[in-house]
């Protein structure tokens, strides 16, 4: 052998035989000397993990035209639902600022707690008109990605009085093309900044004038009306916000819509090997490999998901079981959705399983019963769904308001424009391949 290419293959062995030794304490693939948190697991470039990012202040405006009054009266369901949002929120998780907002915004200047009592006892709902695809832009346009602004509102689509006034029917002609359109360039720009968008329907009791599409007055005593918060904000703090909204006891939607929490399908898994284990078989890159299945019984696996980004509804464990797809191709198999507090944490036993399992939101077991070929995949799936509840909520002419019941004017088209706003060509919430090889 040349003695120059002994050499050379002998310090690069070296080298390597160097490089395998280094220490690597918390396991995560970043050696120590690289590694700025040699504690903590973090598969990132420094070994540290990525910072949280941290929510600056949270805004929450209300909509004061004259439509929105008869919300503020009597025993209207409403009063309670906002004064309790408020102060929770205030106490709970982050300071309020509060604003009105119509045709101008007006900043309320006292505290939270006295917000509770003026709402009951004072009028404030007293600006004359309002454009929701205006006050939405507004709200929109002084969002910066470490905030949350909260928006209430009747959420009715209109065009300003004197455009009515030449032309009743603009709001019925326009609602599907300009004002959807308005809507659409708003909520384009946010999912440009990497702003979310959380939408959630209640109803209450209204005491007061209701305007139709072509601003004819119809007095309302007590017939429940719908409204709705808009909550915008970038999509990690959205996501986190809206669990704290769900932990509020009185925070009770009857429907709910969410855009832009989940652009990416989750596509990373983790193989916990050391719950629920059945049979024969070790990790590989893409699955499990060396697999025997035990004879009578059933090779079992267990994944670990981190889905906080999906919506509330699709974190369900139920909604989970329910939906996921499976498809095999080469063997036969199962699934069910493992909740994390029926694990037995004694059977981790090492710092990186443990690690893997904290930081995991859901598990699936899977259970493998037939194989006959060498090499078999399993496709798991779940679908990107949005819900159509907001369809039966809207109506193209409320010119009679009280057959038209508990529906919003233009609603469909709002919201489509949101939607449209946020599509994205992934169809999937979940989309991830094993490959299981013997």
């Amino acid at each position: 052998m040349n003695k120059i290419y002994f050499y050379r293959l002998f310090f690069l062995s070296a080298i390597l035989l160097f490089s395998c030794c280094k220490k690597d304490q918390d396991k995560d693939g970043v050696v120590d000397d690289k590694d700025e948190c040699p504690e903590v697991f973090a598969k990132t470039k420094d070994g540290c993990p990525v910072a949280a990012r941290e929510l600056n202040k949270v805004n929450l405006y209300i909509e004061t035209s004259a439509s929105m009054a008869g919300y503020f009266n009597q025993d209207a369901e409403y009063k309670t639902i906002i004064s309790d949002l408020s102060a929770k929120i205030n106490k709970n998780i982050k300071p309020l600022t509060i604003w009105f907002i119509a045709d101008s915004t007006t900043k309320y200047t006292k505290n939270v707690e006295q917000f509770s009592s003026d709402i009951a006892t004072t009028k404030i709902a007293d600006q004359k008109s309002s454009q929701l695809h205006k006050i939405i832009h507004k709200i929109a346009s002084n969002t910066d990605s470490s905030d949350i602004t909260l928006l209430v509102s009747d959420c009715i689509l209109s065009f300003p009085d004197a455009a009515i006034k030449d032309n009743p029917e603009i709001n019925k002609t326009e609602a599907p093309n300009a004002l959807k359109n308005n809507i659409f360039n708003t909520f384009s720009e946010l999912k440009k900044r990497g702003l979310a968008t959380s939408v959630y329907a209640f109803k209450s009791k209204f005491y007061g004038t209701y305007y139709d599409y072509q601003n004819v007055k119809t007095k309302i005593n007590g017939n429940n009306r719908p409204f709705y918060i808009w909550v915008i904000g970038n999509k990690e703090l959205l996501g986190k916000f809206n669990v704290e909204l769900a932990d509020i006891s009185t925070f009770k939607p009857e429907k709910s819509l969410h855009f832009g929490l989940a652009e990416e399908p989750v596509t990373k898994y983790d193989i916990l090997t050391q719950i629920e284990k059945n049979g024969q078989w070790s990790r590989s890159n893409t699955g499990l490999e060396d697999i025997e299945i035990p004879k009578n019984d059933s090779l079992r696996f267990c994944l670990g998901l981190q889905l906080k980004n999906l919506p509330l509804y699709a974190q369900e464990p139920k909604y989970l079981q329910n939906n996921l797809k499976i498809e095999e191709n080469g063997c036969k198999s199962n699934f069910r959705v493992k909740a994390k507090d029926a694990v037995d944490k004694s059977k981790l036993k090492t710092q990186k399983q443990i690690n893997l399992f904290v930081s995991d939101s859901h598990l699936i077991v899977f259970s493998v019963s037939e194989m006959p070929l060498q090499e078999a995949t399993i496709k798991v799936s779940l679908p990107l769904q949005y819900d159509t509840w907001y369809l039966d909520w809207s109506t193209s002419d409320d010119g009679d308001i009280t057959a038209t019941g508990n529906k919003t004017f233009a609603l469909e088209h709002l919201i489509n424009g949101v939607k449209e706003a946020y599509e994205t060509k992934n169809k999937n919430y979940i989309d991830f391949l094993i490959t299981l090889k013997k």
